[in-house]
């Protein structure tokens, strides 16, 4: 053998003793290295039990290997296990291409302290000390990269707030991705699997077409308890407990050149909600809602749903002198000139485009709500049960229409139906409402604060028509009241109308014991004085005080001297005693005083302007009749009768003008 060969020969072999020495060396030198000069290489701690690497058929596998926190105790980021196949040859042609990467074991602690993150030294390491400006650059890459069969298993996500005291913790995370090629024409499909700490899980699937850019991501999520965003809303509510479970199942679908042409569809499910403020007053609670068939489509500013569908909701609303329940729970804060500024509306962009809403169907079933005014001398809690409404085809144009139903105390129900517009509550609203055998001393707290007067017993019926077109008001209210019963006058309350109301009602009755009378409501409910119910009252008692005031006109049956003619008795100017007659028609008037408490009747004889002494003295002298008439034979006390002689010029008929008043009765 020449020695020229040989020696090449020699030179040849021992290249390839140390390459298949150094392939041998290659794992555990690279294993000893990472574990020796982890914080040269990304500033932390890094703990590796093995680097197995095989530069023959590209493959890479990395055992338990931990990156330590700053405190080099804690663990930032874990796993079991990396499995890396690579053809190595592929990169001669410009292409990365890896056969699988397998990621088994993941442990991630991210943890956030105000703006600072624990991941803050490691984003520090990498950054230079001068930020270096460079020329982009648009050339074309040659390069393609190629990574299939990407699986994630048995993943943890924990990420905790410091600043607000909450945390979230995402556990057997699992992540399937067939392919993903960038630089080329493939499609790509992509799934993710989240199984969290506190219940629920979320699967995601997300189609990307890399040559035209188009996608679908669906989201589907099961289980999910709503406590976990409880602490993001600390800021905007006083919230002490935010329970509930959500499904929902969603899908994107798009293009990322037209992001704004994004689709969304889906359904969502809402069970088992309890939210209370932070002194653990119930705010609103249900046991179901269903929002299906939603359609959204951003570009055209379009809601479109199938459906919502809420059973079991339960909330109540809290009236207090200067707020409510609900605005002590969210809390209000200041809008900054430049929140102001943003919030300004803009005529130009409004009138290019217009949100459309449509709901086909809405329902609302098996529902209760409490209104509660603490503003009144009495405490007045009012539950309204088995609340239902439905309503079809509800969008922001047009005029839409709804029922509603529902049962109140003691056997009482309302029914409403309305219809109007939404997108301009001022334009036009129509609304009735019919409520039946209502009883009276349910509403006690509301009478005893505007009249004084508490009722005890009777039932109370109500229909009103209200019709709002462009922001004025016209309410037609009718009442319809039976065998109502009032106590004692409240001497500790400062009433807003102060009326004989037990009197007055007693005016009011029918033989059948029946008061019906109308409430006409008008008025511009933009004004800021506008009130519906003070406005009520305010009517209702004007009537009542008509009643204490004209008793004879407005008085029906109950006294039995209603009509005009019969405030009036014909007298002959020259009679020396009382004829039968007139005797009955004052027995009909002292059986209206010895029955209507605190009435009072003035008797005013009108003689002509020229009338002698003698038929004057024979005035005076019928005057004393009629007082003691009533009060010895009709046992009138004196007080309620007032007699008076007035000389009218050419006085036509000569007789006694009665008019009548009812005196406030304490008792």
């Amino acid at each position: 053998m020449k020695k020229s060969l040989k020696i090449t020969l020699i030179v040849v072999g021992s290249i390839l003793l140390l390459l298949f020495v150094a392939t041998l060396l290659v794992s555990p030198i690279a294993t000893a290295y990472i574990n020796k000069n982890g914080k040269d290489l990304i500033g932390r701690t890094i703990q590796v039990d093995n680097v197995s690497v095989n530069v023959y058929t590209g493959h890479l596998e990395v055992l338990n290997l931990k990156v330590l926190e700053d405190d080099d105790k804690s663990v930032f980021v874990s796993f079991d296990t990396l499995d890396v196949k690579a053809r190595l040859l592929k990169l001669l042609a410009s292409n990365v291409y890896l056969d699988h990467i397998t990621l088994a074991g993941l442990n991630v602690n991210v943890i956030q302290n105000g703006e600072d993150f624990n991941f803050n030294s490691i984003i520090d390491f990498f950054a230079s000390d001068e930020e270096e400006v460079e020329e982009e650059d648009t050339t074309a890459s040659d390069w393609k990269i190629s990574l299939y069969n990407i699986n994630l298993s048995r993943g943890r996500v924990y990420y905790a707030d410091k600043g607000i005291n909450t945390d979230w913790d995402l556990e057997d995370i699992n992540i399937k991705i067939p392919g993903f090629v960038i630089g080329g024409n493939e499609s790509t499909d992509a799934g993710i699997t989240l199984q969290m700490a506190d219940g629920g899980t979320l699967n995601t699937q997300v189609n990307y077409d890399i040559n035209t850019n188009d996608f679908t991501a669906m989201v589907k999520l099961n289980d999910f308890a709503i406590s976990n965003i409880k602490a993001y809303l600390t800021d905007m509510m006083r919230i002490g407990r935010f329970d509930g479970i959500l499904d929902a199942d969603i899908t994107a679908k798009g293009n990322l050149d037209r992001i704004e042409q994004l689709a969304i569809l889906g359904n969502a499910h809402l069970k088992d909600v309890d939210i209370r403020s932070n002194t653990n007053q119930p705010v609103i609670a249900l046991r179901s809602l269903n929002l299906d068939n939603a359609n959204i489509y951003l570009d055209k500013e379009l809601y479109d749903i199938g459906s919502i569908t809420i059973d079991g909701l339960s909330s109540r609303y809290d009236l207090y002198a200067n707020d409510d329940n609900f605005s002590r729970f969210l809390i209000d804060e200041e809008p900054s000139p430049a929140d102001t500024a943003a919030a300004a509306p803009d005529t130009a962009s409004a009138e290019e485009s217009e949100m459309e809403v449509h709901l086909r169907h809405f329902s609302l079933t098996n529902s209760q709500f409490t209104y509660a005014d603490h503003t009144l001398p009495d405490r007045f809690e009012f539950p309204i049960t088995n609340i239902t409404i439905n309503a079809n085809n509800l969008s922001l144009s047009g005029t839409n229409a709804a029922t509603i139903k529902a049962s109140l105390p003691h056997g009482g129900s309302a029914f409403i139906d309305w219809s109007g517009n939404l997108d301009d509550l001022y334009s036009f609203q129509r609304l009735k409402l019919d409520i039946k055998n209502l009883q009276m001393a349910d509403i006690s707290p509301y009478t005893v604060a505007y009249l004084g007067w508490p009722f005890e017993d009777g039932t109370f019926s109500f229909l009103s028509l209200n019709t709002i077109r462009h922001s004025q008001l016209d309410g037609q209210n009718h009442l319809d009241i039976y065998k109502a019963t009032v106590g004692k006058k409240r001497k500790d309350v400062d009433a807003e109308i102060n009326i004989p109301l037990k009197a007055a009602l007693y005016v009011l009755k029918d033989k059948d014991e029946k008061i019906q009378f109308d409430v006409p409501i008008s008025g511009n409910i933009e004004s800021p004085d506008f009130n519906y119910m003070k406005l009520v009252w305010k009517t209702l008692g004007n009537l009542l005080v008509k009643v204490a005031t004209e008793p004879f006109r407005l008085a029906g049956d109950a006294l039995g001297i209603s009509s005009k003619d019969e405030q009036f008795i014909p007298v002959d100017p020259a009679q020396q005693e009382l004829s039968s007659e007139q005797y009955y028609m004052l027995e009909r008037y002292a059986s209206a005083m010895n029955s209507v408490p605190g009435l009072k009747i003035n008797l005013q004889q009108q003689l002509d302007a020229a009338s002698d002494s003698t038929t004057l003295q024979l005035a005076e002298k019928r005057n004393a009749q009629v007082v003691a008439h009533l009060t010895q034979q009709m046992h009138v006390p004196a007080a309620q009768i007032s007699t008076e002689i007035s000389l009218i010029d050419k006085l036509k008929k000569p007789g006694y003008f009665i008019t009548g008043k009812i005196e406030e009765d304490q008792q």
